[in-house]
């Protein structure tokens, strides 16, 4: 299984169990709660959707090196996240929330299952990698799914001391 679908079942296994107030709770002021990560998520699924459908086709097809992606998993190198992939804030049930995670994710899955083979190999623009191939973009999604992964089992952990 791939690392951005892996990343998505390790996601719902982690919510599994929270009640929606845990769900919605903060372990400080400046802290994201799982929600929010959840809705940054979202947000990433949406963003992608929207550069593939709108500028695969034109993208470059070329070699490019291989990038570390798997530091995207890394916390220790805390980032601030552009206001436009910045969550809401809001409160929303699991329920609410699986929903339109889910379907973001379909919109970006079904803009993926359109492409042909040689269109993985274009080449887009990325904020930190300065340029991926739609294959490597697809990856770092899972990767940065599991950076945030990591992010709801320490919110977990504090909320649970609160």
């Amino acid at each position: 299984m791939s690392i951005f679908n892996e990343a998505r079942q390790q996601t719902w296994n982690e919510v599994k169990g929270l009640s929606d107030h845990e769900f919605n709770q903060k372990p400080s002021a400046e802290e994201w709660s799982v929600r929010e990560v959840l809705d940054h998520l979202k947000k990433i699924d949406e963003t992608a959707h929207t550069l593939l459908s709108e500028r695969a086709m034109e993208a470059p097809l070329k070699e490019t090196e291989e990038k570390p992606l798997e530091m995207a998993e890394d916390r220790t190198n805390k980032r601030t996240a552009p206001p436009h992939l910045a969550p809401e804030q809001d409160r929303k049930s699991i329920v609410e929330m699986k929903e339109e995670l889910d379907v973001a994710r379909q919109h970006l899955t079904a803009v993926i299952a359109s492409l042909k083979e040689e269109d993985f190999e274009r080449v887009l623009p990325h904020p930190v990698f300065q340029e991926l191939t739609i294959r490597q973009w697809i990856d770092f999604i899972g990767h940065h799914e599991k950076r945030h992964i990591n992010q709801i089992e320490e919110i977990k952990q504090k909320i649970e001391r609160v």
